[in-house]
């Protein structure tokens, strides 16, 4: 599947870059690996570094969400299970997570 990005905010950073605040809203098939996301999705052309952070975390009991990851140099954002401590199972439901991603590039 994939999945729904909004841009929050963009703002020149020192230098010739920008970062952008992007929100994440997954679906409910997660894919193992992470989701992918693209550069023009974050709103650059081309991402240089960045981090994620857990806007709402995952509420279904099943698989509760308590971190995440953005894989800068793959584009892709991970989710972790709290139960497990590892990466959320492949096609597990992520649909009430929402991570921002803050992104920086040109």
């Amino acid at each position: 599947m994939s999945v729904a990005v909004e841009t929050v905010r963009t703002a020149k950073v020192p230098g010739d870059e920008f970062m952008t605040e992007t929100d994440v809203t997954f679906d409910n098939k997660y894919v193992t690996g992470g989701e992918p996301v693209t550069a023009e999705q974050l709103g650059l052309s081309r991402v240089t570094g960045g981090f994620a952070v857990l806007v709402n975390p995952g509420e279904a009991e099943a698989t509760p969400i308590n971190q995440c990851f953005f894989d800068v140099a793959n584009l892709k954002v991970k989710l972790f299970n709290s139960k497990t401590s590892k990466e959320l199972a492949n096609e597990g439901d992520a649909s009430k997570v929402i991570v921002r991603v803050f992104a920086f590039g040109k």
